[in-house]
């Protein structure tokens, strides 16, 4: 799993992408030429002070850990995370992220059929 650091590409993804939402999360996509999936996270100060903020990032990327081996190759992906996050506990968040993913068909095929 690649990061997405740069500002100029989440901004590319925010205005010329799609995005799926679900009760917790956004999740922003757009195709890239690159092959590889770049993955970066946002969470915005209405979340909470840092320690609050970081800790919806780390538990956004352990579960984009576990699920980056069945996410499509190709894409570009902001996880973008909405208020209420931060009360949720981690199974709630992880569910939450899946549904979005699964709803913007960036599952691998074999793995969507078992959803």
């Amino acid at each position: 799993m690649e990061r997405l650091r740069r500002n100029t590409d989440f901004v590319r993804v925010y205005e010329k992408g799609k995005y799926s939402a679900d009760r917790y999360v956004v999740v922003h996509f757009l195709p890239n030429q690159l092959g590889v999936s770049r993955i970066g996270f946002s969470v915005s100060k209405k979340i909470g002070k840092s320690v609050t903020r970081n800790l919806v990032k780390r538990r956004l990327r352990a579960i984009m850990q576990k699920l980056s081996p069945k996410i499509k190759q190709g894409y570009d992906i902001v996880i973008s995370a909405r208020v209420g996050a931060q009360e949720a506990d981690f199974d709630s968040l992880e569910k939450s992220l899946r549904k979005a993913i699964f709803r913007a068909f960036l599952f691998v095929k074999e793995d969507r059929k078992n959803k």
